[in-house]
């Protein structure tokens, strides 16, 4: 792809340190990038995210070289070629050039923020300065989140900035790739990233306990558990509603609590009933809900992200998405399983899609950012950037 508005002169690529910036001055900006100020505490803000990602190396690495141990203090380390420090200050100077290019190319194609976006901004940021928070006091001894980020010489005009940015990013991501964008993702390649990457599941696990929830150890008990499960499966397989399983599952499941809290509570100085008449009149008394649709039954799982058990995972990834039940054992329960075809889940797909879109183009979006701010212009006050907001020397970061 070819960008108009890429610098060509390899001067301006330069980081200079400008005359009127020199000195030992604070006048609030830290450095122009490509003729915009940037704020000290946009700057700080961003230091912020480069020192966790600093920490997050870190411990990457040690955890590759079989070390556990505490991290302890970030600055006595190094992050490849480059000690900490100079790995913080790099990496936030990228954020802050990612920052300028997301406002150029926003102001070039028009991408603008509705004045409800603004407006929720705004109210975003004054009750992060207004509102008590319990956060903020318990571990910073501040009454709002607003009062801890000015602690850290970040303002809230700073951090409105970010967050306008950050909103229109997200606008600019799709003004590039969404449907009716400059490189729009074909539906076709939408679906087949979703099949990739995406599983929709309906499923119900049923534990090898009894109704108190003790281990079943009768092979005749467990057995009975396997053919609940089998029940259920060819009902759904026979055209049955999951919403009708699933309720009657939630049933049951409700009659067993109802069994076991009745007789954990029996008391026949409270009552005429025997034990047994009162347990089946809790039994009787149960109830669930019943869900509304086959939809909001419906789970959607990442291939590289689930939160199920892996081996539940592996096996929901191994059969075919023709939404027929099948069953999966494990040692403590037994899964009525039915996978569906991702593509037709309409509602969930319009939902997700700037997500789903996120996962296919992250990568590309960013390159393009870089390629954009690979030749910008730096002008930075080298006492503030070398001196006072060195990463070391900067609260909340040691």
């Amino acid at each position: 792809m070819t960008f108009s508005y890429k610098k060509t002169a390899a001067a301006a690529a330069a980081i200079v340190c400008a005359a009127a910036l020199c000195g030992c001055s604070d006048s609030g900006y830290v450095m122009t990038v490509d003729g915009v100020q940037i704020r000290n505490g946009i700057y700080l803000s961003f230091m912020q995210t480069a020192y966790s990602d600093a920490s997050g190396e870190i411990s990457d690495e040690k955890t590759e070289n079989g070390d556990t141990s505490e991290i302890g203090d970030v600055f006595g380390y190094t992050i490849g070629d480059k000690s900490a420090s100079d790995w913080i200050k790099d990496n936030t100077l990228e954020q802050v050039k990612n920052f300028v290019a997301v406002k150029r190319l926003c102001e070039e194609y028009g991408v603008t923020l509705t004045n409800e976006e603004l407006n929720d901004i705004n109210s975003e940021i004054s009750s992060l300065w207004n509102d008590e928070n319990y956060y903020a006091q318990y571990f910073y001894n501040f009454d709002t989140i607003g009062e801890y980020y000015d602690s850290l010489g970040i303002g809230r005009e700073s951090l409105a900035e970010i967050y306008k940015v950050n909103s229109l990013s997200d606008k600019l991501f799709l003004h590039y790739y969404d449907t009716d964008g400059l490189t729009p993702v074909s539906d076709e390649d939408f679906d087949a990233y979703l099949k990739e990457n995406y599983a929709g599941v309906k499923f119900i696990e049923l534990e090898f306990d009894d109704y108190g929830g003790i281990a079943l150890k009768d092979e005749a008990d467990i057995q009975a558990v396997r053919d609940t499960a089998q029940g259920y499966a060819d009902r759904l397989n026979s055209g049955e509603s999951f919403v009708d399983i699933q309720y009657d599952y939630d049933l049951q499941q409700a009659q067993n609590k109802a069994r076991a809290d009745a007789e954990d509570n029996y008391d026949s100085s409270e009552t005429e009933l025997t034990l047994e008449e009162t347990v089946q009149q809790a039994i009787d008394a149960a109830t669930a809900e019943k869900a509304s649709s086959e939809s909001s039954l419906e789970r959607v799982i990442s291939k590289s992200s689930s939160s199920l058990d892996a081996d539940v995972t592996d096996y929901i990834w191994s059969i075919a998405d023709d939404s027929k039940a099948s069953l999966f054992e494990t040692e403590d329960s037994i899964y009525v399983v039915v996978r569906d075809d991702m593509t037709k889940l309409t509602e969930w797909k319009e939902t997700n899609r700037s997500s789903v879109l996120r996962g296919m183009k992250s990568d590309e979006y960013d390159e393009t950012l870089k390629n954009t701010y690979a030749d910008y212009s730096v002008e930075l006050n080298d006492y503030l950037v070398n001196n006072k907001y060195a990463p070391e020397k900067v609260k909340g970061l040691s």
